[in-house]
């Protein structure tokens, strides 16, 4: 390999040892060296064997670098892979992934074949590894990872954006535009999000192409901790109190998220009777619930 890697794969993680492997061993299916890659593993104050695991498959001679970042939080952990990472490129992945063949390669050649390309997307495709619960619909998958907007590579739409699992970005953006924003992004079992979609509308504003890679695919694995109604829950209220923490003290900001969430609840609403006709009223009772829950966080005077 190259000294100076082009891209670096970046994953922050915490605490999930046994799913960190299983997402090495699938990246590791593809040459990094073929494609003057390297990865970079970022602990954000794991108390199991994660630096083990890196050990392990750093031992063989991949380019897999380890760093621990003390700071809590899921964006502390991705602003240390900004400073730390080597390629003039990088892409964030979840520690809990499988990679397809063609991710590796897909983001490679987006890089190298779109210079002015400043940031992209890939596909994210949900593995149950328990059985999927009645109450948890099409609609709520995108809570738990998916991510589609089709085969056909394309510019993202207005109201879209990237997931955090699968995301790419030229470095110098971040000179420009900065890292994302400590106060939002999980912190150890707190599930505030919105911290990668604060940074794309950063892009946006600034009239900067986000593209959608549809060949950038992978699969984010979801295991039987995260079918329950109380991870949902969490999750929901930690995105409400995300959204009110970004338009904090701005009408107009207000009024921009407000709008498109009364939207939600009239499609939710919506849902009940079909959903009802089909015999599958647990999914609607969800999505009920799940609005609500996100009013909950939002409301909540607690956004500590």
């Amino acid at each position: 390999m190259k000294n100076q890697p082009h891209v670096t794969f970046i994953i922050c993680t915490y605490n999930r040892a046994d799913y960190l492997a299983d997402t090495l061993q699938s990246l590791l299916q593809t040459d990094l060296s073929t494609y003057n890659t390297e990865l970079l593993i970022i602990d954000n104050n794991s108390t199991d064997n994660t630096p083990q695991v890196v050990e392990r498959y750093a031992k063989d001679g991949n380019p897999i670098r380890y760093i621990k970042e003390t700071n809590q939080g899921l964006s502390f952990a991705r602003n240390r892979g900004i400073e730390e990472g080597k390629g003039s490129c990088l892409v964030f992945l979840d520690d809990d992934i499988r990679a397809t063949q063609s991710l590796i390669p897909s983001w490679v050649s987006f890089f190298e074949n779109h210079p002015k390309a400043m940031a992209g997307g890939g596909k994210i495709h949900v593995q149950f590894d328990d059985p999927r619960p009645k109450w948890m619909s099409h609609f709520l998958l995108p809570l738990l990872g998916h991510h589609d907007l089709g085969n056909s590579s394309k510019i993202y739409p207005k109201n879209k954006y990237p997931f955090g699992g699968n995301m790419g970005f030229r470095k110098q953006i971040f000179e420009r535009f900065g890292n994302f924003d400590t106060d939002l992004g999980r912190k150890g079992k707190q599930l505030k999000a919105s911290e990668e979609k604060e940074l794309f509308n950063r892009l946006k504003t600034e009239h900067i192409q986000i593209h959608y890679l549809p060949e950038a695919k992978l699969y984010h694995r979801v295991n039987k901790q995260r079918l329950t109604e109380e991870y949902i829950k969490r999750q929901a209220v930690g995105l409400g109190q995300s959204i009110a923490l970004q338009v904090a003290d701005e009408p107009i900001q207000k009024l921009k998220y407000g709008i498109p969430e009364l939207v939600k609840w009239v499609v939710s609403i919506g849902l009940v009777i079909p959903y009802t006709l089909a015999l599958q009223p647990a999914k609607a009772r969800m999505l009920i619930k799940f609005r609500k829950w996100i009013a909950e966080g939002y409301f909540s005077s607690d956004l500590s």
